[in-house]
């Protein structure tokens, strides 16, 4: 289980470091206001750097004798290397691999899963507003 989510959080990390563009037109379709997609992308990138940071400390936490739970980092590392080998792989093997899981590019593995949990909490990002606590 924790090299699935290794491998998920390392792939989506990747995702969207590589393809910038892509997170922001799925931000923007999924009903995100314009206003706030730079902040969004902001928010982005700062969780890719801890998502680096993340398994950085999980690779310390294997190296380390004594340490609780070493075998979730392992798991989780492992998820990231194949994530990472999974990213340098030949494009026409990923399509044919997307086309076998009934998906025509890696967007609409997204917009499933967007599908999949609206079903959980459904939020109207259209009526979100920024607020401040500060007197003007």
């Amino acid at each position: 289980m924790m090299t699935g989510l290794g491998f998920a959080l390392a792939l989506a990390a990747l995702f969207s470091a590589n393809n910038p563009e892509t997170v922001q037109a799925l931000l923007v379709r999924f009903g995100w206001p314009l206003q706030f997609v730079g902040y969004a992308m902001h928010g982005v990138t700062a969780l890719i750097i801890g998502v680096i940071l993340f398994y950085l400390a999980n690779v310390i936490r294997i190296v380390k004798p004594g340490v609780m739970g070493r075998g979730n980092a392992v798991g989780l590392v492992t998820g990231a290397i194949a994530a990472i080998a999974f990213s340098q792989m030949d494009e026409r093997h990923l399509q044919t691999g997307l086309q076998y899981a009934g998906f025509d590019s890696p967007a609409d593995v997204l917009t499933f899963a967007q599908a999949k949990t609206s079903d959980f909490a459904n939020i109207d990002w259209t009526s979100v507003v920024a607020v401040s606590s500060s007197p003007k």
